[in-house]
């Protein structure tokens, strides 16, 4: 009974008040159900403070263990790896016009400005042609003057070969008249000539041979050969007449002909020099060779000696860029880009190479140098055209251009921070995983990787024990010293 904390001894009786004899104090004995069920009552409350001690120990494990901020996570997903060469540029038109003219006179009036979009034949400037009027108006009256002088020599020409021509032809011709008449004279002394030798030859006959008549045969027959020789002559001066004229004939063919060629020559000198200067007035008023936009005009009152209007062709838009020696052998004709405006903000566009130089700048320079102009950089670059394809709403001439081209790509791939991924002791590529627990936390596992194409940012992942929607920490040799713990996972923007 000792044990029962509910019994309390009796005092002794040598203690007890000697003026006063009472009855000792009997308290009621307990029950051994009462002490059975306060044995039971006394484990429950034992078992309950270790369970609370037990869950404040687990708490205090959960709240023990280390988090990995929202920066050093992310979500595996799927998208595009590709390599890039990052270049800079500005918006050009696909065409330049530059609008120019050979007058040298000053600059009436321009009727566009820069900006200002212009239809092919559309009249842009207008060039001072005063002068030009006042020497057309000189010309006409010289040339005009020549045309007619020429016209008189080519009347005269044709005057004198018809009549020429005519005499021959009707028999009028003096030479040949007088060749005529000289042939007639002649023909007559021969007839006389002969007659008179006939008659002369009968009376010698008829007078048995007379001397006397002997010589007159003979003296007749030398007048007659005389005469057979004028008669000769007479001839030969017909034919020699008709050669004659024949000759003058074609003379003034000739001459009638240098003067026809004459007054064609002033006609066509006249009206050449007429046109020409019809032309420099008309050319006087400049118009649109093509449909665009002005990109640059010439102000009004300064002479025409250089582009009047320059028009950029917009129906197809290029950028012109450089290119750094390293870079130059990644690209190639037909290379995807994309690209921001200075002009449109974060908008994207797209476009494609076009053309890329096989001959660096540095080296055309050279020659230009050598012609003496400045020297340039020793880094050497090449030039690159990109033609801009799809929307091109926003982008403005002349605009800053901060382009990309992409060399390589694989297209919906899962991919990684690069320096998500390490090697292990093993030699394998792999990435540290945060897989979840039953009780919120995560446990860091190692998991193997097979990997593609990589850039300076991004990796892609071709295969390994990876699966979209894992949970990846970044940088991978950060926390592969932690395997196996568990951690929280921080909130806020992840990867």
């Amino acid at each position: 009974m000792q044990n029962d904390p509910s019994f309390e001894p009796a005092a002794p009786a040598h203690h007890r008040p000697a003026s006063r004899r009472s009855r000792p104090v009997r308290r009621k004995k307990m029950s051994t159900l009462t002490k059975t069920l306060m044995w039971v009552g006394s484990g429950l409350l034992a078992l309950i403070l270790i369970g609370v001690l037990l869950t404040s120990l687990l708490r205090g494990g959960e709240e023990s263990a280390s988090e990995v901020p929202a920066t050093d996570y992310l979500i595996l997903t799927s998208s595009d790896v590709s390599n890039r060469v990052r270049v800079e540029g500005h918006v050009s038109p696909g065409t330049v016009e530059s609008v120019t003219t050979y007058l040298t006179s000053p600059i009436s009036s321009v009727t566009v400005e820069p900006g200002d979009r212009v239809e092919l034949g559309q009249n842009l400037a207008t060039i001072d042609a005063s002068a030009l009027q006042g020497e057309l108006d000189s010309q006409r009256t010289t040339l005009d003057g020549q045309v007619t002088s020429a016209q008189s020599a080519l009347t005269a020409a044709q005057g004198a070969y018809d009549n020429y021509s005519a005499g021959i032809n009707n028999g009028t011709n003096p030479d040949i008249l007088a060749a005529q008449g000289a042939q007639r004279t002649a023909n007559e002394q021969l007839t006389v000539a002969n007659d008179d030798l006939s008659a002369q030859r009968e009376a010698l006959a008829a007078s048995g041979n007379d001397p006397a008549l002997a010589a007159e045969v003979r003296a007749a027959e030398s007048a007659q050969r005389i005469a057979a020789g004028a008669k000769a002559d007479a001839d030969t001066g017909i034919t020699t007449a008709r050669s004659a004229a024949d000759t003058q004939l074609a003379t003034l063919a000739t001459e009638l002909e240098t003067a026809r060629s004459a007054l064609t020559t002033a006609q066509t000198t006249r009206d050449q020099a007429l046109e020409k200067l019809q032309d420099d007035i008309n050319s006087a008023t400049i118009s649109s060779p093509i449909n665009g936009v002005v990109m640059n005009v010439a102000k009004p009152g300064a002479p025409a000696t250089g582009p009047v209007v320059t028009i950029g062709d917009d129906s197809k838009l290029t950028i012109t860029t450089k290119v750094r020696e390293a870079d130059i052998a990644s690209i190639k004709e037909g290379n995807k880009v994309t690209f921001t405006s200075g002009s449109t903000g974060s908008k994207e566009y797209t476009g494609t190479v076009t053309s890329v130089a096989s001959i660096a700048d540095s080296v055309q320079q050279s020659d230009s140098e050598a012609a003496g102009a400045p020297a340039g950089s020793s880094d050497p670059t090449f030039t690159v055209e990109i033609e801009v394809t799809g929307d091109r709403e926003g982008l403005q001439l002349g605009s800053s251009v901060k382009a990309q081209i992409i060399t390589a790509e694989e297209v919906s791939t899962l991919s990684l921070p690069l320096d998500a991924v390490y090697t292990n002791d093993a030699g394998t590529t792999a990435v540290v995983v945060a897989v979840p627990t039953d009780s919120g936390t995560y446990t860091l596992e190692e998991r193997s990787v097979k990997t593609g194409l990589a850039n300076d940012v991004d990796i892609a992942v071709t295969g390994g024990d990876v699966a979209e929607g894992d949970m990846v920490l970044t940088p991978g040799e950060k926390y592969r010293s932690q395997l196996g713990q568990n951690v929280t996972l921080g909130s806020g923007m992840s990867w």
